[in-house]
């Protein structure tokens, strides 16, 4: 931060700005994998703290993971990729208090529905999850039968009260495997 544009005046928005600039926001990851990111980097010029900036990553995930409940990734551009990011952050267990869920407009498919659902399938991962909102992506048949098996099963997602998969690109075989999946004939 040090380098923006030499001015020791600067505004949020402007490092804010420069510190996203080539770059999109990421999805979440869990502190082994930043780790792993971190050991590829070189950085603080000859001081090696990168276990110490590997614990205080640690740390602050698991606070801000244990207290979150809601992740909202609307409009992000994000694909399969970043579904299944989240979903392995999802299935860690890291996520105790999520109650909503939302890849809204994005450009998510079945692979990524898979790898959610695959998620959310767990027993005891996803226990106060009521909503997830995955319209406007671009998922298929395949992606809302995985969905719609994960939750059959006894126990995944009790709490689900609303799922959202309008203009995605499903068709009467996997709307028919969420009808019967969700108990409701007809819809």
């Amino acid at each position: 931060m040090g380098r923006l544009a030499g001015d020791p005046w600067y505004d949020r928005s402007a490092m804010i700005s420069e510190c996203a600039e080539g770059g999109d926001r990421w999805p979440p990851l869990l502190p082994s994998q930043f780790t792993e990111r971190l050991d590829a980097r070189a950085f603080t010029e000859g001081k090696d703290d990168k276990a110490l900036v590997s614990r205080l990553y640690a740390g602050a995930f698991r606070e801000e993971m244990r207290r979150a409940t809601r992740l909202g990734y609307g409009g992000l551009g994000w694909g399969d990729a970043e579904a299944a990011q989240v979903a392995r952050v999802i299935a860690s267990g890291a996520l105790p208090r999520l109650e909503a869920l939302s890849f809204l407009l994005n450009e998510v498919g079945d692979d990524g529905a898979r790898a959610l659902a695959a998620a959310l399938g767990r027993k005891w991962v996803a226990t106060r999850l009521s909503r997830v909102d995955l319209c406007g992506n671009s998922i298929r048949d395949g992606g809302a039968k995985a969905l719609a098996a994960a939750l059959a099963h006894g126990g995944a997602c009790p709490s689900l009260r609303q799922l959202y998969l309008d203009y995605n690109c499903i068709g009467d075989k996997g709307a028919e495997a969420l009808a019967a999946a969700l108990g409701k004939e007809g819809a």
